[in-house]
């Protein structure tokens, strides 16, 4: 039968397969995104060629080449790689589907068509006896050795650093008693600690220091922070990861055989078993008086039985009678302070006598007075300011109308008040923004260039619209519902009862005159001056404000 080759574009071996007449070459490994690496922990398993001793002295491998012992070619840049045989739960994991059918070839019983997944083909591995059928072949492995790796700034400590020796936890004594001597030995019951770690030569040392050279890998690991580990791993030639975990790590430190690794030399000093005593602070909170403490004699000791007895209707009386007291009108109620004003509870007041206090200094005419109806009401003046008979103290209303607001002057909208007003300080522009739910009115106030006092109110139309401008923008124009929801809102009737009171009661408003001829110029209840409709396109700008919406606000609304 010819012999038919089957080769990869990314083939990093090949192995020859027996089953033919002629040899042929099967793609073992090759590229891809499995990774190759086999770890120092992996090779326990491993064996070396007959005659050849296997030394692992990295923490890391990469698989090369998987071939049988005599088709392996050693050249001049063989370097650290080795040579072992390893089982096939090792090698299979790193290896693609492809390459699993491939090296199925080689073994006897192991079938492998294209349509196995790689799982598959890993299970009938796992369960396979290598027999004398078998194709017997080696790995060809490369030590992962960091070359001119870059080194985040901080990533890895000085070896030479404090830092780096306080990296070392206590070194215990059990663990050196093969490296120093019984003396050194009962210097402490504890440990040593690295005081300094050198590169070479012999620092100063003091009388309890000892200088050790190259302790052991197998010591140190375990007892070094995961800074120290990376910092260590780093001087011996080991490429020891960030996501690592710390065993891990200390793994690859114990497995890694030093041939040319670098001298260190540490500097050990004894752990003193010796501690401070805590100082007590017993007095300095005992007391030191030296009397004695004399009990009182009628001193009575509560004696009531745990748990309580059970609520009986008497007790249940009691709290509801001292509940209702608690509620009860008296301890309650407010009232005035005869002096300040301020409410106070009754029960904190006390009778005021005013054959002992003079109150005629908390009065002042001409303060207040009573309410006018008709102007041929006279005024009359009262003792005031007052509150409740009371006059409150620092009033700051002094000289106001000090009672509730009446009805006349309450709900007037923001025309009204420019209509009844007889100082003009401001002009302002309303603009309302309608929509299907909601409707929006901003009030922009100008300065007015000069103020101007009105001898006659209200105003005519056309100079209301001097100080008063609407504009409405909307998809439709408003209709009256909209408008009767307007600050700008005029009702002819709330006007006139506006000027009557104020004509009567407001001293500001008694040389007033009120001009009836103009004012039933104004309709009975509408806007009073014309509207500047602006119509918008939702679609393209939508109805709200530029002004009150957020800038990352990009949707219409």
């Amino acid at each position: 039968m010819a012999a038919s080759i089957v080769r990869s574009t990314t083939s990093l071996g090949v192995a020859y397969h027996k089953s033919f007449d002629s040899l042929r070459t099967t793609v073992l490994i090759g590229g891809g995104s499995r990774s190759q690496v086999i770890r120092a922990k992996d090779l326990e398993e491993a064996t070396a060629p007959e005659g050849e001793e296997l030394l692992i002295t990295h923490s890391e491998y990469v698989l090369l080449d998987y071939l049988p012992l005599d088709k392996i070619t050693r050249d001049a840049n063989w370097d650290n790689n080795i040579i072992c045989r390893l089982p096939l739960g090792i090698i299979c994991p790193k290896l693609q589907a492809p390459e699993l059918r491939d090296l199925a070839k080689v073994h006897d019983g192991i079938p492998a068509v294209s349509r196995d997944t790689r799982q598959v083909l890993l299970d009938r591995f796992q369960a396979h006896e290598c027999t004398n059928h078998c194709e017997v072949s080696y790995a060809v492995l490369a030590p992962v050795v960091k070359q001119n790796a870059i080194v985040k700034p901080g990533s890895l400590l000085e070896i030479e650093s404090p830092e780096f020796a306080s990296a070392f936890k206590i070194l215990p004594v059990h663990l050196l008693r093969g490296l120093i001597t019984e003396q050194q030995t009962s210097l402490t019951e504890v440990g040593y600690k690295v005081k300094r770690v050198l590169r070479a030569g012999t620092a100063d040392l003091s009388p309890l220091d000892i200088e050790l050279h190259n302790i052991p890998l197998t010591i140190l690991a375990k007892y070094l922070t995961t800074a120290g580990l990376r910092s260590l791993g780093n001087l011996h030639g080991l490429n020891i990861p960030l996501r690592w975990a710390k065993n891990t790590a200390v793994e690859a430190l114990e497995q890694h055989k030093c041939e040319r690794c670098p001298a260190l030399h540490y500097i050990l000093e004894p752990v003193s078993t010796h501690t401070t005593p805590r100082a007590s602070k017993r007095g300095l909170w005992l007391d030191q008086d030296p009397e004695p403490l004399l009990w009182e004699a009628d001193l009575e000791i509560p004696t009531e039985p745990y748990p309580p007895r059970p609520t009986t209707m008497q007790d249940i009386a009691v709290v509801m009678r001292d509940y209702c007291k608690e509620i009860s009108p008296l301890a309650v109620e407010e009232s005035g302070c005869r002096v300040c004003g301020q409410l106070s509870r009754r029960t904190d007041l006390i009778p005021f006598d005013e054959s002992t206090y003079d109150i005629e200094i908390l009065e002042e005419m001409g303060c207040t007075r009573l309410q006018c109806t008709v102007s041929s009401d006279p005024c009359i003046d009262i003792k005031g300011p007052v509150l409740d008979n009371t006059r409150p103290q620092m009033a700051l209303a002094n000289h106001l109308w000090l009672g509730e607001i009446p009805d006349c002057l309450q709900g007037l909208t923001l025309a009204e008040c420019a209509m009844i007003s007889r100082v003009r300080y401001n002009r302002c522009v309303v603009r309302v923004t309608t929509g299907h739910a909601k409707m929006i009115a901003n009030v922009v106030a100008f300065e007015h260039p000069s103020k101007k006092i009105y001898e006659r109110l209200p105003m005519p139309q056309s100079e209301l619209k001097e100080v008063l401008s609407i504009v409405y923008t909307g998809v439709e124009p408003p209709g009256d519902d909209d408008l009767k929801r307007t600050p700008v809102l005029v009702r002819r009737h709330k006007v006139q009862n506006a000027l009557e009171w104020l004509k009567l009661n407001h001293r500001d408003y008694a040389d007033l005159s009120i001009d009836y001829e103009v004012l039933g110029t104004y309709a009975l209840e509408n806007v009073p001056i014309g509207i500047l409709r602006k119509r918008m396109d939702p679609e393209e700008t939508g109805n709200v404000l530029a002004s009150a919406k957020s800038m990352f606000d990009t949707d219409l609304e």
